[in-house]
C-alpha cells in the first residue's frame, strides 16, 4: 500500500470556485492542496459575469486587480429593454462595480494567483474518485490511481453535477428548467456601455454582457421542448425567434455569429439543497447549490461561500483538534443559508417574470417595470438583492410585496371597461403566479423559512447606498454577513 500524504486542506475541484477558496485559505502556516481532474479547464460554457458582493470578496483577497490586469471588464449594472417603444430601464448597482471575463481566462488568471500563495499547491489530471472516512468524520479523498491523500477539511468545489455530494451524504434536488444558447459576438458593444442587457422575446429572456472591448456574450434562454434538433434548427429557431428582439447593431452581428457556428448550448438546471457539511467536509459554490444563470448570480454566491467559510475557519489553525473544525463548517453551513435563501427565490423569481408564461407572470413583469419607473429608490433595492449585496429572504419578502402592489394596479388599469369575470381571473393568475415563488421556502428544511422572514418585515432596511460610492471602503465579509451563533450540542448530535 502506498504511503498517504497528508495536507491541511483539500480543495476538490480547480475551477473558479476551487481557486478562490485555495486563495482565501491558504496562509505561512497552513497548507492548500487542489485537486483538478481535468489537465486544463472547462471546455464548457460557465459562468463569467461577477456581481458586486462577488467583487468584494474577490478585492478582499488581492485577486480582483489581477483579473483586471488578465483583461476583466468592469460592469456598472444592468438595462432593461422592457418592449416599450424606446424604453431602456437602467439599473445601477448601489455601490462598486462588476466584473466580467471569459471563463477560461479567468480561471487560467485565478491559477496563477492562487498559486502565488503560501502552501497553496495545484495538480491538474487527478480525479478523485472517493471520500475517505475515519468513523463518521471525512478524513480526505481517495484518487483514481488508489492513493490517498488526508486533511482536516475537505472542501468540494466540482460544480453543479458534484460526484462528491451524494458520497458525502449530502442530497441535492435538480430541475431543468430550460437552455441556454452562448454566443460570442464580437466588434460590437451594446446599447448601454458596461451595463448588462436583459431583452424579452416570447419564447424566453435574452442576457448579453460585455466580456471586453466590442466583446459581447449572449445568452438566449431557450424552452427545453424546442431545444431539439440539429445546429440547422437551433440556427434557425435563434434567426426567426430570438434576433428580431435585439436592437440594431447588436442584432446584424449576433445574426454573423450565428451563421459562423459561434453557438454553445447548456442546460439551465436549478440545483438546491438543504445541507452543505458534514463532519470533515464542505461542498461550496454550484456543488451547494445553483439557480438560474439569468441572474448571473452563481460566481458571486460561489465566492460568498469562501468568504463565509473563511470567515468561519478564521480561529482554526492547523493543529486545531477536529472537533473545531466541524464547529467552523456548522457555523458556516448555518450562515450560509441564512444568505443564500433570499438569493434562490429571487433568481426563480426573476426568470419567471422575464419568461411571463402565464397572465400572472405578464402582470407581475408590468408591475416590476412600474416599480423600477417609480424612483431611484426601487431600482437601488432590486440591484442590492441582485448583486448579492443583500440576500436576505426578508428582503426579497418586502421588494416582492411592493410589486404585487404595482402589479394588482396594472391590472386595475388593464381591466377598465372589461367585465367583473375578466378582471378576476387576472388577479387570480397573478396570485397564483405569486404562490408559485412564495411557496419555495416552504418546500425546505426550515433553515431560513418565509417565518423568519415576516417576522423581519417589521425591521427597518438599511438605506441604499447611493450610486457613484465606488471607491468607498467596503465591510468585510465578516461584518455583512448575519450573526449566527454555532447550535448547541444537543442540535449537533441530532443533525448528525
Amino acid at each position: 500500500m502506498s504511503e498517504i500524504e497528508r495536507t491541511d486542506v483539500i480543495v476538490v475541484g480547480g475551477g473558479w470556485v476551487g481557486m478562490v477558496a485555495a486563495a482565501a485559505l491558504a496562509s505561512s502556516s497552513r497548507s492548500v492542496l487542489v485537486l483538478e481532474a481535468r489537465a486544463g479547464t472547462d471546455p464548457r460554457f460557465r459562468g463569467e459575469l461577477v456581481h458586486t458582493g462577488g467583487v468584494k470578496v474577490l478585492r478582499e483577497l488581492g485577486l480582483a486587480d489581477a483579473l483586471e490586469r488578465d483583461g476583466a471588464y468592469r460592469a456598472k449594472g444592468f438595462a432593461v429593454i422592457t418592449g416599450r417603444k424606446d424604453e431602456t430601464l437602467t439599473l445601477d448597482y448601489p455601490e462598486g462595480y462588476g466584473l466580467a471575463m471569459d471563463h477560461h481566462g479567468m480561471v487560467h488568471s485565478l491559477r496563477r494567483s492562487a498559486a502565488a500563495r503560501p502552501g497553496v499547491t495545484i495538480r491538474t489530471g487527478q480525479r478523485v474518485m472517493d471520500v475517505v472516512r475515519d468513523g463518521d468524520r471525512v478524513v480526505g479523498v481517495k484518487l483514481a490511481d488508489g492513493s490517498e491523500v488526508h486533511a482536516s477539511l475537505t472542501v468540494v468545489a466540482d460544480g453543479r453535477h458534484s460526484r462528491l455530494r451524494p458520497l458525502l451524504g449530502l442530497d441535492g434536488s435538480a430541475e431543468l428548467l430550460s437552455f441556454t444558447a452562448a454566443i460570442r459576438v464580437d466588434g460590437v458593444a451594446l446599447p448601454e456601455a458596461q451595463h448588462g442587457t436583459v431583452m424579452l422575446s416570447p419564447l424566453g429572456p435574452i442576457l448579453a454582457y460585455e466580456v471586453g472591448h466590442e466583446q459581447v456574450r449572449m445568452c438566449v434562454d431557450i424552452p427545453t421542448e424546442r431545444a431539439k434538433g440539429t445546429k440547422r434548427d437551433l440556427a434557425k429557431l435563434l434567426t426567426s425567434e430570438y434576433a428580431p428582439h435585439v436592437p440594431e447593431p447588436l442584432r446584424t452581428h449576433m445574426l454573423r455569429a450565428i451563421a459562423e457556428g459561434h453557438v454553445e448550448m447548456c442546460a439551465n438546471q436549478e440545483i438546491s439543497t438543504d445541507r452543505v457539511a458534514v463532519k470533515g467536509a464542505v461542498i461550496i459554490g454550484d456543488a451547494a447549490g445553483c439557480p438560474h444563470p439569468l441572474c448571473a448570480g452563481g460566481m458571486t454566491v460561489g465566492a460568498q461561500d469562501v468568504a463565509s467559510l473563511r470567515d468561519a475557519l478564521a480561529t482554526v489553525s492547523a493543529g486545531s483538534a477536529a472537533a473545531v473544525w466541524d464547529e467552523a463548517l456548522l457555523l458556516h453551513e448555518r450562515t450560509r443559508y441564512q444568505r443564500s435563501r433570499g438569493r434562490e427565490v429571487l433568481s426563480r423569481a426573476l426568470y419567471d417574470v422575464f419568461l411571463a408564461a402565464s397572465d400572472g407572470a405578464r402582470a407581475l413583469r408590468e408591475g416590476m417595470f412600474r416599480y423600477w419607473r417609480a424612483s431611484e429608490r426601487s431600482r437601488s433595492a432590486s440591484m442590492g438583492l441582485l448583486a448579492g449585496e443583500d440576500a436576505r429572504l426578508a428582503s426579497f419578502a418586502r421588494e416582492y410585496v411592493t410589486v404585487m402592489g404595482y402589479a394588482l394596479g396594472a391590472i386595475a388599469d388593464e381591466g377598465k371597461g372589461a367585465s367583473a369575470r375578466e378582471t378576476l381571473a387576472r388577479r387570480w393568475s397573478l396570485w397564483s403566479s405569486a404562490w408559485s415563488v412564495a411557496k419555495q421556502p416552504l418546500s425546505r428544511s426550515g433553515r431560513f423559512t418565509w417565518i423568519e422572514a415576516l417576522r423581519q418585515l417589521g425591521k427597518r432596511p438599511e438605506a441604499p447606498v447611493p450610486h457613484g460610492t465606488a471607491n468607498a471602503p467596503t465591510a468585510s465579509a465578516t461584518q455583512s454577513a448575519p450573526s449566527v451563533s454555532a447550535p448547541p450540542a444537543s442540535e449537533r448530535a441530532s443533525s448528525r
